[in-house]
Formats: C-alpha cells, sequence, structure tokens
C-alpha cells in the first residue's frame, strides 16, 4: 500500500473531514476480509474500511481518550496497524483482534496524556510568590512520589480513574480486566496511599 495512499486518509481525519455514519454492527465475515486485504496492499479496502468502521472505532476509542485532537491519533495509529499488520499471520477472531488493537492504543495515548499534564508544571522562577500555587505544584509532585509506591497495575487504576477521570468499569475494559480486580486493586491502591500520607504527616 502506497505511503500516499495513508496519508491521504490521515489528512481526511486531521483536517475534520466528516467520517462517513457507517456500520452500526460490526460484521465478522466482513472485517476479517477487510483486515486481510489492507494487510495485502488493497488501498480500495482501506478507505472503504474507514467509510464503514471508522466512526463506530472513533466512539469507541473516545470512551477511553478525552479529547477529539487525542482520538483522532489513536485512529491514525489504528489504521497503520492494520495496513502494517502481516497478512500471513492468521486471526482467528477478527473483532476481538481489532477492539484489542484499540483498546490498548487508547490506553497508551490515555496514559501519555496524562503524564504529559502532570509535566506540564511550571518552572521555578515561573512560579506566583502566592502561597497557594506554591502549594499546589508542590502537591503535584509530591502525588507523583506517592505512585512510586503503587505496582504498575495499581498506578494505572490510580491515574486512569484519578486524573484520567475514568469509571472504573472503563478502567477494567481498557485494561482488559475483571472489573473486580481493578476495584480491589483501586481499592489496595488506595490504602498504601493513605499509608503513605500518614507516614509524611508523622514525619513533618
Amino acid at each position: 500500500m502506497s505511503v500516499l495512499w495513508y496519508t491521504y486518509i490521515n489528512r481526511r481525519i486531521v483536517m475534520g473531514v466528516t467520517i462517513p455514519l457507517g456500520r452500526l454492527k460490526i460484521n465478522e465475515e466482513e472485517l476479517a476480509g477487510y483486515i486481510r486485504e489492507i494487510s495485502a496492499g488493497n488501498e480500495a479496502a482501506l478507505e472503504q474500511f474507514y467509510n464503514d468502521y471508522g466512526r463506530m472505532i472513533m466512539a469507541f476509542i473516545l470512551s477511553f481518550v478525552r479529547s477529539k485532537e487525542s482520538a483522532e491519533e489513536v485512529l491514525q495509529d489504528v489504521l497503520l496497524a492494520l495496513v502494517t499488520h502481516k497478512p500471513d499471520k492468521t486471526i482467528k477472531n477478527a473483532t476481538a483482534w481489532l477492539f484489542k488493537v484499540i483498546r490498548n492504543l487508547s490506553h497508551k495515548k490515555a496514559m501519555e496524556d496524562i503524564v504529559r499534564q502532570t509535566e506540564k508544571l511550571p518552572d521555578k522562577e515561573e512560579i506566583s510568590s502566592e502561597e497557594t500555587v506554591f502549594q499546589s505544584v508542590e502537591n503535584a509532585v509530591d502525588q507523583i512520589e506517592a505512585l512510586r509506591g503503587l505496582d504498575s497495575v495499581e498506578q494505572e487504576c490510580v491515574i486512569l480513574h484519578v486524573f484520567g477521570d475514568m469509571k472504573l468499569p472503563q478502567v477494567a475494559q481498557l485494561l482488559d480486566m475483571p472489573y473486580h480486580k481493578v476495584r480491589n486493586k483501586y481499592n489496595y491502591a488506595v490504602k498504601k496511599l493513605k499509608q503513605y500520607y500518614e507516614k509524611r504527616r508523622r514525619l513533618s
């Protein structure tokens, strides 16, 4: 598949060209055919896939990321995953495969956006002399330090739920984990964070 054609699809996304309404429900056999044809370099199949499933995929992505711009980036990455998929690799369940790709890419983008937000702290010379502003920066840094005491899954649960403003069922779906496990991980993480701050208070 030519880079030019893939760039054309991406340009449509970036320029905000309205995605056709397309399918309201996935057809497993049709989807498997699209993946097979796109990975083999069929440019017409890529455009038709975009027209049929672009809006549905976009809606799914927007349940995980917080902005249209981020969702558009993920949609581009999904298309790239289809284009670069090796045609000789058999996919047993096309629907499950596609949604796993979407979920993983959405998860990655959501985490990147959240980390980027925490990194947007002002330099010391830019900080106002007002005590409240200084405290907000100090608290942000302290939160990052506190999260280091959690394991990777606990960190993700807290970051996505607290900083990403996602409900726990959404977090479970994004992490591809049972809801009860995510809830338990989150509750245990909160307990560890409380212990961390209690220890800080005793030492201060």
